[in-house]
């Protein structure tokens, strides 16, 4: 034997197929068709027997709270169609149809005809994932189709008014079972779809599987595919799926439920605005504290430049001024120089400024001497 290969236990092997049955989507909610035998009713209720055909046999398994709701005795030799899911049971290496309905062969026969139908709006796409629609959660204006004075009402607007106040509702009453209710269904639904609805509630409370036969309405289904906002199915009814469940864009497994896919709680949005506030209170008092180091920034580096400049003037009068006082007919003067004015105190700085017998005053730096000019003598 070789040593380095892994060696699993009976408990691995049957862990594992049971994990391969689990995650295998054609083995979930399947109908199978057989004749009952072994049957046993134990104690606590649970059916246990073996559904056959002429080639095979299958183990079967019902749970009381879903015996219970079938309206016959089942007894071996009698054909049924049943709606279950195949599990495998780790402890003996065996699988079996968890059975969630079972009809006998002719009321069974509505279940074949169903079957038929789901099969064919799935392989038309009309189920397919990439169609379903994001559901708005602050939506303005919601539809609602279901039976008037029902307790599916009652708790989708108590529920909606709850949880988001500010939001419009439209009901479209109809019948939700019944001879009639297929048709009355499709008109309500062809009136909400005349309405600028943002999200669209179909449904009602939970009821027997024969009571749900409206919702599995071919024309009713192949509408709601192509509904012009969102809708949300509310059949009320966790196991006995509709076609209708499968078309709508979300499900729900109640009414209470329905509501709370269709609105965000406003106690959500109050904590989200808390935060945002919060967060724009730090975001404002951030920038505040920016701004003011800024300034404090700009004031040094204004005060630096103020101060450069003021110097720099400074220096450039000093020397303005040591200029002007170098240009000072008195300090020039004073170094022994004369200046020489007419009548009228011009400087004469030139000899054609001046003409024989014109009177012309020389100042000195101790005194002024006034003369008349005798002669002119040019360079």
């Amino acid at each position: 034997m070789n040593q380095d290969r892994p060696v699993f236990t009976v408990s691995d092997i049957n862990q594992y197929i049971k994990a391969l049955i689990s995650s295998d989507e054609n083995l979930k909610y399947i109908y199978v068709k057989g004749e009952i035998s072994n049957f046993k009713m134990a104690s606590n209720g649970h059916f246990y027997f073996s559904l056959k055909d002429e080639k095979s046999l299958i183990g079967a398994m019902m749970f009381s709270n879903y015996a219970g709701r079938i309206n016959f005795k089942p007894e071996n030799g009698q054909e049924v169609v049943v709606f279950g899911s195949i599990d495998a049971y780790v402890g003996r290496g065996t699988y079996q149809i968890i059975v969630y309905q079972m009809e006998e062969v002719g009321a069974g026969q509505q279940l074949l005809e169903l079957e038929k139908l789901k099969k064919k709006l799935l392989e038309e796409g009309l189920f397919d994932e990439s169609r379903k629609r994001k559901i708005n959660l602050y939506p303005n204006a919601i539809g609602v189709i279901t039976a008037p004075n029902s307790a599916a009402i009652k708790d989708i607007l108590f529920n909606i008014k709850r949880r988001y106040p500010i939001v419009d509702i439209y009901v479209f009453y109809s019948a939700v079972q019944g001879e009639n209710a297929p048709k009355e269904l499709l008109k309500a639904f062809e009136l909400a779809q005349t309405y600028p609805l943002d999200t669209l509630l179909i449904g009602r409370g939970g009821g027997a599987s024969e009571d749900l036969s409206a919702f599995n309405d071919e024309t009713l289904v192949r509408a709601i595919a192509n509904s012009k906002m969102p809708v949300i199915a509310c059949i009320g009814h966790e196991i006995d799926s509709t076609l209708v469940d499968f078309v709508a864009d979300k499900r729900a497994s109640t009414p209470t439920a329905a509501a709370e896919l269709a609105t965000v709680d406003r106690r959500e949005i109050e904590e989200k605005l808390s935060f945002a506030l919060q967060d724009m209170e730090e975001s404002l008092k951030s920038r505040i504290q920016g701004m003011k180091d800024d300034l404090s920034s700009y004031k040094e580096d204004l005060d630096l430049e103020i101060r450069q400049l003021v110097g720099h003037y400074q220096e450039l009068l000093a020397h303005k001024k040591a200029t002007l006082e170098a240009l000072n007919p008195d300090n020039v003067i004073n170094r022994g120089f004369s200046l020489t004015v007419d009548e009228q105190g011009k400087p004469v700085s030139d000899i054609k400024l001046v003409k024989k017998g014109q009177k012309i005053r020389t100042i000195l730096k101790d005194g002024v001497i006034n003369s008349e000019v005798i002669d002119t003598e040019k360079k």
